[in-house]
């Protein structure tokens, strides 16, 4: 499969008394058209602000200090302002993680998804009103008829999901990027919400990049998945090998955290994502790590690709994979 979007060694940082602080920092991937990538880890991590640099709207102070975005064969940092606005929510749309944030209150869903038809279709008032009731019925909203006319507070927490992703797709995006879409929902409406994403994104061999912290997500609809913590991709693999066999230590304690069937202990991982202002030395990983050794506190190892997959440590897959802090 071709690579719709390349990301290279992408920086995106904030500025704090002692210098710029990365919360992104040299991250690169690929993904393809058809496919499913995941980007897990943690809250902190990094996964939010890369989807927000991909689509340039990282947030003042904030900015995009080095690397390349290319979609579908141009680099979006190269384009003036005016591209990037007919891109977003055209060829490229994204599905934030909290509707009521996202959704205007004071607009009617009918008025909010009927606009983005308006900028980038050309559609008249009437037209595009009559495609956003098609794609709310389209997105499983019930009565859309009715449902056109209403407000986001008036509308569940599922229903206002499937509206944004109704708005998301509205233009029939090659490339769709939804970060952590099914937070705060129950379990019936996130696999329904799921479904409905890997459905919308496979009929026209459209492309997914799905940010998440919940595996149990990951297991069920990724492709590949990236794993990053504290700003940095740290293990690359189709999702059936990373399952089965985890390589990186970071990785090993997510899978470890996992709850088990019979099994009611938590195993968390000690610690928390360092600060941007208090970064370790070396591998970022390693006051985390049981397994850590001086190499690792002296020197950061680099994303180190073996066939289909990539990991950033010097010892993979090796050893215990319990995570408590030596």
């Amino acid at each position: 499969m071709t690579a719709l979007l390349q990301i290279r060694d992408l920086t995106t940082a904030f500025p704090g008394e002692s210098g710029l602080l990365r919360a992104v920092d040299g991250v690169s991937f690929d993904l393809r058209r058809g496919e499913v990538l995941c980007l897990v880890g943690e809250s902190g991590c990094g996964k939010s602000m890369t989807a927000l640099s991909i689509l340039g709207l990282v947030p003042p102070p904030g900015r995009i200090v080095g690397g390349e975005v290319i979609f579908d064969g141009r680099d979006l940092l190269k384009m003036d302002p005016e591209e990037i606005r007919l891109l977003r929510g055209n060829r490229i749309a994204m599905v934030f993680q909290e509707p009521m944030s996202a959704l205007n209150p004071v607009f009617t869903l009918g008025d909010q998804v009927s606009e983005v038809l308006r900028i980038h279709r050309g559609m008249d008032r009437e037209q595009a009103y009559g495609k956003a009731v098609e794609l709310l019925g389209r997105v499983g909203i019930p009565d859309p008829e009715r449902r056109v006319g209403e407000y986001p507070h008036q509308m569940s927490g599922g229903m206002q999901q499937r509206a944004l992703i109704a708005m998301a797709m509205a233009c029939e995006p090659e490339l769709l990027i939804a970060d952590e879409p099914t937070t705060a929902l129950d379990v019936t409406v996130q696999a329904q919400i799921l479904r409905l994403m890997e459905r919308l994104i496979s009929e026209k061999e459209r492309a997914l990049l799905l940010i998440t912290h919940d595996l149990g997500v990951v297991a069920e609809v990724a492709d590949r998945v990236c794993i990053m913590y504290a700003g940095v991709i740290v293990e690359v693999s189709p999702v059936r090998p990373l399952f089965a066999d985890p390589w990186h230590p970071y990785t090993m304690g997510l899978m470890a955290s996992l709850p088990s069937p019979g099994d009611r202990t938590y195993r968390p991982i000690p610690g928390s994502v360092p600060d941007l202002a208090a970064m370790p030395s070396g591998c970022r990983f390693h006051p985390r790590c049981s397994r850590a050794r001086d190499v690792c506190r002296e020197r950061e190892p680099e994303l180190e690709a073996r066939g289909e997959r990539a990991v950033r440590c010097y010892f993979p897959g090796e050893g215990e994979t319990d995570t408590e802090t030596r």
